[in-house]
């Protein structure tokens, strides 16, 4: 039997990168045939971050390969109770393998395979969190959320606090040191 983790409470500014012609969705679930690290298709999830250069660095991959104008846009987060992938000890009672969520989620489900991701989230909705803390890949030190459930009664309730701004990558990228071993694939590298 495993014992319940302790939920790490988050509140405050966040923001969310989203393509610029859908600003007026950016507090919306993904479409129903959608899929990312910690949803499968039809599951509600709510990707944020605390830093604006974090979520275009997050989306990084996307912005530089296929050239769609997006912008993150300041979100104000009442307060969630989350799964914290950076606690060891929360990670050993729900039996969680952190590395699993270092793991190219969308090269696994391209194979055929489930992403091993989808397995912390399972655990975490199983055990009551409102969302699950991910460590960036990409920034040394840095972190993203995804909320299950927000704005319906007894959730998170979160709101647009702001403009949005530009999505301008290599900006970002120029002001947050990257982990050991970490690069871009040549073909998406600057010029």
């Amino acid at each position: 039997m495993t014992s319940q983790p302790a939920l790490h409470d988050i509140s405050g500014h966040f923001w969310r990168a989203i393509a610029a012609d859908r600003v007026d969705e950016v507090l919306q679930p993904p479409a129903p045939g959608s899929a990312g690290r910690y949803h499968r298709p039809g599951e509600p999830a709510l990707y944020i971050t605390a830093e604006a250069d974090w979520a275009t660095i997050a989306i990084g991959r996307y912005l530089l390969a296929d050239g769609i104008s997006r912008v993150v846009v300041p979100l104000e987060l009442d307060a969630a109770a989350v799964f914290d992938q950076r606690d060891p000890a929360a990670c050993a009672a729900l039996g969680i393998n952190p590395e699993h969520s270092q793991v190219r989620w969308n090269d696994e489900l391209a194979s055929g395979r489930e992403p091993l991701s989808w397995l912390a989230s399972d655990a975490a909705r199983a055990a009551g969190a409102d969302g699950i803390i991910d460590v960036s890949r990409g920034i040394a030190g840095g972190w993203h959320a995804c909320l299950f459930l927000w704005n319906v009664p007894g959730t998170p309730q979160i709101r647009v606090a702001g403009e949005p701004v530009p999505c301008e990558y290599w900006a970002a990228r120029d002001r947050w040191p990257t982990p050991d071993g970490w690069s871009l694939p040549p073909h998406l590298c600057r010029r």
